[in-house]
């Protein structure tokens, strides 16, 4: 795989990794997600 499709793979990856981050984990803080919802929570690939 050439390194600029990686790149941007790794771009899109961070992306929907922080966007998850920004939604789930004040949910969680708050007590209005639990661990179990979360581990089962998928998430979909572009």
């Amino acid at each position: 795989m050439p390194m600029h499709v990686r790149a941007k793979h790794n771009e899109l990856r961070a992306q929907t990794l922080s966007t998850l981050r920004d939604t789930q984990f004040p949910r969680l803080i708050f007590g209005q997600l639990r661990l179990p919802a979360a581990a089962s929570y998928e998430v979909a690939t572009p």
